[in-house]
């Protein structure tokens, strides 16, 4: 029979049952905090189904073999699937203050094993925490506690665990240690030959609000587990709180004094500690002691967690030195600070720690060992963890195909990096700081695509100028002397001989790309090599177009003059015209993904050359003098994207362009010598084919 108790006893059951309720919230948003956010929907289902399957198994045959009638103290073989009598308020009210213990210990088995765990290895674990481990140890330890039958074993001994050290706490830090031992450490842990990297979570003042939120549920943990409401509930909560707040300071001290800084998690799996460590003696040890236990708490969880580090284990949230170090420690504090009187060890204090010890033994190795056995073995067959793509994904959307605004930016974001595909703008969340993170993004995008078309434009400009240079150049092919200037390939081809001539006045144009040599360096040599070739195809039909010369390419060099090998009057201002189109050009072109931009030096002088052909086998048309050399000097001490000219060419351009005096430089051979800079083109060329007509 049951055990009777009053309605104020019964009541404040019922209000303990909900404050151990709110702990189930309290660890959701604890671990949720911990963890990084695309795994914290993951970690709220999970916190939210495990007590659902606790409830489904231990109202269908938990209970019974918790509380049921004692077989040898070893298992409890009556009471499944309830039934509860409507004239007696206590057996349902004692079933759902257990109910919610055993949803506990499920429940600290998420947070150990967070990140990495298929949500359906999850429920399995749950399952059998919930359904066999934690009610067979519970009827070793609180079996006598519903009915009056033979007890557990363990009770019979005289093994006190007052609302569960072992009984709850320890029993999931073991399960959980058996989990993390066969599913192994996060990806990027631990490495071989580096210090192990820790994971931040997502949302620390979230996991100690849920730090808080477990603080307050404890005292409806501890004081409802005097199943009435009497005088010891007061004690019991006031020990709760003084173990906690003492082991919390010492936790926060001791990680300071360690690493050098007060850490942030200390304090919260610091008070955890000691709330874990006081459920065992609560009810039968003095506020002092209570701080002494709450304090040796705080102190081991760092211990604890080095020694984790140091064989590798990856405890997401702290669970096993918070509920397994701590639930032995308290476990084994009742023997050394218990009222032994109060609790009938008759025999002494000596044998009443041998028998908290013995209970400490059995349960670890009941409940490791079978769950090590089992979470084994079904590793061999199904893979409890999920694979190494779907956890950098996040297991938000790998196991629950849930997504978040971060999410949905994060994977727009990876579309356009995988396809290369940046003409549509990312999602934006208006009012909040993703959707302004999109914002700004799509402002980037706006710019780059408009990059990207200019240089396409530039691209296709150069490339149908290439296109119209190669068609000429198949066809000039068929000529034997395709590389001369007609004139005198044709004079050539007449006299079989030495060509030759002086010109009186021409206007010789030199250009060379600014640091090309450095740009270069980073580029395979076909790309170097189909780079000029663009460009100084374009300068050849602009050569085309203006009537000059090109006489060669040395490098990153271009060379062209105006007036020969047929001598014409606006020579000067076809080689300006020229020089001005190409330093526009080269303004508008950008190299590839990094955007670089090119800019030439360029000369002008006008003067007398010597020109002719060199070669028997393959022809080269130069040209000679000093007006060459002053042209070459114009550019190399010219300045990039400026056209630089001597005052003979000054005087001859004047009518279209805009210039200004740079003053005079000194080349050598020459002295010093006048120069300006073509500033601006005031007067366009007007074509008319053949020739060029320009406005007067």
């Amino acid at each position: 029979m049951s055990v009777q108790k009053n309605l104020l006893d019964i009541l404040w059951v019922l209000v303990c049952s909900g404050l151990v309720l709110m702990m189930q919230g309290g660890f959701l948003v604890l671990e949720s905090g911990l963890t990084r956010a695309k795994n914290s929907i993951n970690v709220a289902i999970k916190n939210i189904a495990d007590f659902g399957v606790a409830t489904l198994l231990f109202y269908l045959f938990g209970f019974g073999i918790m509380f049921g009638s004692s077989f040898y103290g070893l298992i409890g073989i009556d009471l499944f699937l309830p039934a509860f009598p409507k004239d007696n308020a206590w057996p349902p009210t004692f079933f759902l203050f257990q109910l919610m213990f055993c949803g506990t210990a499920s429940t600290i088995v998420s947070g150990a094993v967070a990140e990495r765990l298929k949500f359906p290895s999850y429920l399995l674990a749950t399952a059998l925490i919930s359904g066999i481990i934690y009610p067979i140890v519970g009827h070793w330890v609180w079996g006598g506690t519903f009915i009056e039958s033979p007890r557990g074993w363990l009770e019979q001994l005289g093994f006190h665990d007052f609302a569960g050290s072992t009984q709850v706490h320890s029993v999931g830090g073991w399960v959980s240690l058996a989990l993390l031992l066969v599913v192994g450490p996060r990806l990027g842990r631990f490495k071989e030959g580096e210090p192990s990297k820790s994971v931040t979570g997502s949302n620390l003042p979230l996991a100690m609000l849920g730090g808080i939120i477990l603080w307050f549920g404890w005292m409806g943990f501890n004081g409802g587990s005097t199943l009435a409401f009497n005088g010891s509930v007061p004690i019991v909560i006031l020990n709760t709180i003084i173990a906690s707040g003492f082991s919390m300071l010492v936790a926060l001290f001791l990680t300071w004094f360690v690493k050098g800084y007060p850490e942030a998690i200390s304090p919260l799996n610091g008070s955890l500690a000691g709330l874990v460590a006081i459920t065992a003696s609560a009810d039968c040890v003095e506020p002092g002691q209570a701080a002494i236990i709450g304090m040796i708490a705080g102190g081991l969880t760092i211990p604890a967690e080095k020694l984790l580090e140091k064989w590798k284990i990856d405890d997401a949230v702290g669970a096993v030195p918070v509920h397994l170090v701590g639930g032995l420690w308290g476990t084994l504090a009742v023997g050394i600070f218990g009222d032994i009187e109060g609790l009938g060890a008759t025999s002494g204090r000596g044998d009443f720690i041998l028998i908290q010890l013995l209970g400490i033994l059995v349960v670890g190795s009941f409940a490791f060992g079978i769950s090590y056995i089992i979470f084994k073995g079904i590793n061999r067959i199904y893979h409890l963890r999920v694979d190494e793509t779907e956890e950098r994904m996040g297991l938000n959307i790998s196991e629950h195909k849930a997504t978040t605004e971060l999410i949905d930016l994060f994977l727009s974001m990876d579309y356009q990096h995988k396809t290369g595909d940046l003409t549509l703008d990312v999602p934006v969340e208006p009012f909040t700081e993703v959707g302004q993170i999109a914002e700004r993004y799509n402002l980037v995008l706006g710019k780059v695509r408009t990059t990207l078309k200019e240089n396409e434009d530039s691209r296709i400009e150069i490339a149908n100028a290439y296109d119209k240079v190669r068609n000429e150049q198949e066809r000039a092919e068929k000529l034997l002397l395709n590389v001369l200037p007609k004139a005198i390939a044709d004079e050539l081809k007449e006299k079989q001989g030495l060509i030759a001539n002086s010109y009186p006045e021409v206007s010789v144009l030199f250009a060379d790309i600014v640091g090309f040599t450095q740009i270069s360096a980073g580029l395979k040599p076909e790309a170097v090599v189909r780079i000029l070739n663009e460009i100084f195809s374009y300068f050849d039909v602009l050569a085309e177009k203006y009537r000059l010369e090109k006489i060669k390419t040395i490098g990153d060099a271009y060379m062209a003059v105006a007036g020969l090998p047929a001598p014409d009057q606006y020579h000067s201002l076809l080689a300006a015209h020229m020089a001005w189109d190409m330093k526009s050009l080269l303004s508008r072109l950008k190299l590839g993904k990094s955007g670089t931009k090119l800019s030439m030096r360029i000369g002008i002088n006008t003067g007398p050359v010597v020109a002719g052909v060199i070669g028997t086998k393959k022809f080269i048309y130069d040209i000679w003098g000093d007006a060459v050399n002053l042209a070459s000097r114009m550019e190399s001490h010219g300045l990039p994207n400026e056209i630089q000219i001597t005052e003979s060419t000054a005087n001859l351009i004047q009518s279209d362009f805009e210039l200004e005096a740079r003053g005079e430089i000194e080349v050598k051979g020459k002295g010093k010598i006048r120069t300006f800079l073509v500033k601006q083109r005031i007067r366009e060329p007007e074509l008319s084919l053949p020739y060029f007509q320009f406005a007067t």
